[in-house]
């Protein structure tokens, strides 16, 4: 008897030690989601007021100067930093000035919903790296980290507009460059913090993260099949004319989304209903479907001043890379949740 009371007991204890993980987990995930968002709104709209400040009609340009031969340069600070001035669009047609950015250039308000994707899957991975909330071990080293690749990341950015400045012959740089600048920042952001910690800093190990054998013919059949899948869904969105032509980076943003779903859920079917799978996915596409809806409504509220290329008199051709943005998002929000492990964890 006293056995079985001992047993009961202990199991209710670990009852509630479960659930109580699986509480803590979920506030946590709410707070990193909240958080995520806040900073992709405040990092926007500081680029939208750069656009706006801009004012309609006009365009930034680069200074130029002349050289000892009589020839005109562009002016640029430290090599990177554009001298950049506004004047009439007009004006900079007539005495062909080369111009860096138009309204609209740096945050992308009109498909923002898409901009607004890529900075929010940047702020989860930065927050989710640093250890917020939850796990705060090497919080200095993982802010350090971070500044680092704050700084490579507008390094970066600046430097592949100057090459694209000085290596083509065409005027607008940031649209040439990244489509909207938004996207160059935050994709960089992304890259340069992953790069950071497959090097080993911010993590408990005093050695270098070394990637895992690739050669598996498992993990190689996962890959070919991401870019063979990915090229489907590319080239079904840009048949029915649902993608962006100022944007052509479908078939990537699609081949990344694949090879993070086969990573966190197997690349089998049979492996998708294990454990915690089936709520990850059923909460990935769910939320994927309810935030494409949000920036619906968030477009028909503001007459696409702010929009997501969805349901317009030109068609949707932002459905495709809103999609591939958010479903990679709620993807790395569900594993984050825990919801991607092929055991059951939750509580009973």
């Amino acid at each position: 008897m006293a056995l079985r009371f001992t047993g009961g007991l202990c199991g209710k204890l670990l009852v509630e030690h479960h659930g109580l993980i699986m509480n803590r987990r979920a506030f946590n995930t709410v707070i990193a989601i909240t958080l995520s968002l806040i900073l992709a709104t405040g990092n926007l709209a500081g680029l939208h007021y750069i656009d706006k400040s801009i004012g309609p009609g006009n365009v930034q340009v680069i200074r130029t100067a002349l050289d000892i031969n009589a020839q005109k340069f562009t002016q640029w600070s430290f090599g990177l930093i554009p001298n950049i001035k506004t004047v009439p669009e007009s004006e900079a047609a007539e005495q062909r000035m080369r111009v860096w950015a138009r309204p609209g250039d740096y945050a992308g308000a009109e498909f923002l919903g898409i901009t607004f994707g890529l900075s929010a899957i940047m702020w989860f991975t930065w927050i989710n790296f640093l250890g917020f909330p939850g796990n705060m071990l090497l919080v200095r080293q993982r802010l350090l980290a971070l500044l680092a690749a704050a700084i490579l990341t507008i390094s970066a950015n600046l430097m592949f507009a100057r090459m694209t400045t000085e290596f083509s012959s065409f005027n607008n740089i940031l649209s040439t460059a990244f489509g909207y600048f938004s996207l160059g920042l935050n994709a960089g952001g992304i890259w340069f913090i992953h790069l950071l910690g497959r090097l080993g800093i911010g993590q408990l190990e005093s050695r270098p993260s070394i990637p895992p054998n690739h050669t598996k013919d498992e993990k190689l059949s996962a890959l070919l099949m991401s870019l063979v899948i990915a090229f489907i869904i590319g080239s079904i969105f840009r048949r029915v004319n649902l993608t962006l032509p100022n944007l052509p980076f479908d078939y990537v943003i699609w081949a990344i989304t694949t090879i993070v779903f086969f990573n966190y859920y197997g690349y089998l079917p049979s492996k998708w209903i294990k454990g915690e799978r089936p709520f990850g996915i059923v909460i990935s596409i769910g939320a994927t479907v309810i935030t494409v809806f949000v920036w619906v409504g968030v477009q028909y509220f503001t007459g696409g001043s702010i929009g997501a290329g969805l349901f317009t008199d030109a068609g949707s051709p932002g459905l495709s890379l809103m999609l591939s943005f958010w479903l990679l998002f709620w993807l790395i929000v569900t594993n984050f949740m825990g919801k991607t492990s092929p055991l059951r964890t939750r509580a009973r």
